[in-house]
């Protein structure tokens, strides 16, 4: 079990979380001991800056963020920032032989590729066992490491974007991390160590599932079904535009009890969904991430390399279509037109509780579908680990918003289900920001949160 963490460093800090759906800074700062918020900033992130969670536009992305710092007083430069998406990232713990450091750094050069669904040659690489080898009991034959892998472009893109952004970039964090930080590590003195803490991630675009057992990260699986796949439900049940989809989903959307059982059965068995393998003693919990980088401050863009030293010194852990005008049928040129028809009385709107049960039953199928991937990867940790029950989950992001969404999942999982509250624990919160405000946004902020945590907490 790792230490309880303090509060090493009197510094001010940016933490900025990068989302496919919206942007979201928090600029914080330690002093005396205390962690204080200072500034809160969201925005939609850009069109078409980000395919398949990697940044592809950092000229305009930079641009955005730097004027969404300006706009709302953020005077800090120093920055950590999270890096997100299932197609360059993998964070994996792995379970390996028991062996010395020396013998580990030579095993891991080989060891890599057999983990990650990209080639080698060109990615950045670290690792750290989750317990040193030399704190592990003589009768235990394997250890557990912590992989973590990206591809460089898909580094290097970030680190150019905080740089158009006029910000001198820290570390590259990895969202379980980082959540992890904000949600378990703060609370550490509450007792929340002593726990094992299923934290859902659920953005627009992937539903993040990680598992923290007494603080440490055991399990980390993205699932591709998150806010977009609940908005394109409701435009494909209803036949409205995606923007209107999506308004009404946030306007009047809401998770009806009961959803799931109007969910069609899983087509493929347990263990082989989502890239789930049978769980064998040589087989890791299945990752999606990636972890901190430090960067020299000033430093060119050169080759990042991942350090997650720090992070697990002493154990520690880691979302148009244009309408087409339809042309009017007219009469044949000779013919002279029938006499107009009295225009139909136009339809009456549909009653606002009918539209809500429409869009509750439209988003039914694929909330059942999230809940049964969730279950899976629940069943699936418990196998790596059938001594550690999850004992309450955490639920944040975006779609985490949508109401009575942390009690459907309560019902459906049979665990107590809470949204996080990554402000909770933090000393002095923005008077300049009305507490409701912050309140609504809170659950939106914990990746943020936890990204400046890792520059203030030891």
């Amino acid at each position: 079990m790792p230490a309880i963490p303090r509060v090493a460093r009197d510094t001010a800090v940016i933490g900025l979380d990068i989302g496919t759906s919206l942007i979201k800074a928090v600029e914080m700062r330690a002093s005396h001991g205390e962690v204080q918020l200072l500034n809160v900033a969201i925005r939609p992130t850009p069109a078409e800056v980000i395919a398949n969670g990697v940044i592809v536009d950092p000229q305009t992305l930079g641009g955005a963020v730097r004027g969404m710092l300006s706009q709302h007083g953020f005077r800090a430069r120093s920055v950590v920032a999270s890096v997100a998406g299932q197609s360059s990232l993998v964070v994996r713990p792995i379970e390996v032989p028991k062996m010395t450091r020396t013998e580990l750094d030579d095993t891991m050069r080989w060891e890599v590729e057999r983990h990650i669904p990209f080639a080698a040659s060109e990615v950045v690489m670290d690792y750290q066992p989750l317990v040193e080898p030399e704190a592990l009991p003589e009768s235990q034959a394997n250890m557990e490491v912590l992989l973590a892998v990206a591809q460089e472009d898909m580094i290097n893109a970030y680190i150019e974007t905080l740089r158009v952004a006029g910000l001198e970039p820290k570390a590259l964090d990895i969202e379980p991390l980082a959540s992890c930080r904000s949600l378990i590590d703060m609370a550490a003195e509450d007792g929340s160590y002593d726990h094992t803490i299923a934290l859902l991630n659920m953005g627009a675009s992937t539903t993040d599932i990680s598992v923290v057992r007494h603080g440490l990260l055991s399990f980390a699986r993205p699932v591709p079904l998150a806010g977009e796949t609940l908005t394109a439900a409701i435009t494909e049940a209803l036949k409205r535009e995606q923007a209107e989809a999506e308004r009404l989903k946030k306007e009047i959307g809401q998770v009806a009890m009961g959803s799931a059982a109007q969910a069609p059965p899983p087509a493929a068995p347990q263990a082989a969904v989502q890239g789930l393998p049978e769980p064998t003693s040589e087989t890791a919990a299945l990752g999606g991430l990636v972890p901190a980088e430090e960067v020299e401050e000033g430093a060119a863009a050169a080759r990042p390399v991942f350090d997650l030293s720090e992070e697990l010194a002493d154990q520690m852990p880691a979302e148009r279509r244009a309408a087409v005008p339809q042309l009017q049928p007219q009469p044949p040129p000779e013919a002279q037109p029938e006499p107009e028809a009295a225009a139909p009385e136009a339809a009456a709107p549909e009653p606002p509780i009918a539209l809500e049960s429409r869009v509750q039953q439209a988003m039914a199928p694929t909330l059942g579908e999230m809940v049964g991937e969730i279950r899976r990867s629940l069943e699936y940790f418990q196998t790596r680990y059938p001594d550690d029950r999850v004992d309450v989950v955490l639920l944040f992001g975006g779609t985490a918003l949508l109401p009575n969404l942390d009690r459907f999942l309560s019902n459906e999982l049979g665990l107590r289900v809470e949204v996080g509250n990554p402000l909770a624990h933090l000393s002095a919160l923005p008077a300049h920001l009305p507490a409701p405000y912050l309140k609504q946004v809170a659950c939106l902020l914990t990746v943020s949160v936890g990204l400046a945590l890792r520059e203030i907490l030891e």
